[in-house]
């Protein structure tokens, strides 16, 4: 520590907190090869629609649900599933000794169907947490594929990523560094891995649950986006389709009915590029 907490006063602390000591580019560039690995193995599992597992405990845990909750709504894929020690009471309420159980997560996995086309991703700072630990090797025992997202460089699983913290600003308090870190390497693993799926066209997220009228009117502007139609066109053309936005695009680019337009996009995979 090279600052005086105690006797700072606010400016000279924010100045203290505010530097970088590690970027993600920094983790990106340490572990290349590994989050093209992962990004790749994501991308089968979805068009597969095989499960990816993200695990973990207290603040590890709760970037694994809120990574997987988030997934839906923006591109209409549920293969991310996000599991957190201490079941869903985790998310608000501390339940710290969850993460000691050894056998709750495998527990966990296999009531969810767990099977060897199947991911799972464990995020543990320290890379000891039994919680995750105990399922990351469960998984290797089965020749299920396994990732570990850590601060260590001793983890032996198939694909292993160091984000190279070494010491917090608040000792051991990984929700700082390391959780910020871990948030922008699952969005870069996740959100790559939606694009190489055919989830997106170009920078549009075309896959998008229209479950709110803040969702449906952006719906409706991909549409006049991509098609060039007037807001009132893309509109009728949203709702005729079922709300679907692909479907939408394909039938008017294409013009063909909704259900050529699906049997087209199935073909491909989903991909609209690949079409238009």
């Amino acid at each position: 520590m090279n600052i005086d907490y105690d006797n700072s006063s606010i400016p000279e602390l924010i100045n203290y907190f505010k530097k970088e000591e590690i970027s993600l580019s920094n983790v990106i560039n340490k572990n290349i090869i590994d989050v093209e690995n992962l990004i790749n193995d994501c991308t089968k599992r979805i068009i597969n629609q095989n499960n990816i597992f993200l695990l973990g405990a207290g603040t590890s845990g709760r970037l694994a649900v809120i990574e997987a909750a988030e997934l839906l709504p923006t591109y209409g894929d549920s293969t991310f599933k996000g599991i957190i020690a201490g079941g869903l009471e985790a998310m608000e309420n501390s339940v710290e000794k969850s993460e000691d159980s050894l056998t709750e997560s495998i527990k966990i996995l296999n009531m969810n169907n767990i099977h060897n086309d199947d991911l799972v991703i464990g995020i543990s700072s320290s890379g000891t947490t039994p919680y995750t630990i105990s399922a990351l090797n469960y998984c290797k025992s089965k020749k299920i594929q396994s990732c570990l997202i850590s601060n260590t460089t001793k983890s032996k699983y198939d694909i292993n990523i160091n984000l190279g913290v070494k010491t917090e600003k608040i000792l051991d308090s990984t929700r700082m560094l390391s959780g910020t870190l871990t948030k922008q390497l699952l969005n870069l693993i996740t959100t790559i891995s939606m694009i190489k799926s055919g989830k997106t066209y170009k920078n549009f997220m075309i896959s998008v649950k229209p479950l709110n009228n803040k969702l449906i009117n952006r719906s409706i502007e991909i549409i006049a986006e991509i098609t060039n139609l007037n807001t009132k066109k893309s509109e009728e053309l949203f709702y005729k389709s079922g709300k679907n936005i692909k479907i939408a695009i394909v039938s008017y680019l294409k013009n063909m009915s909704f259900s050529e337009s699906q049997a087209l996009l199935d073909k491909n995979k989903g991909f609209l590029s690949r079409i238009i």
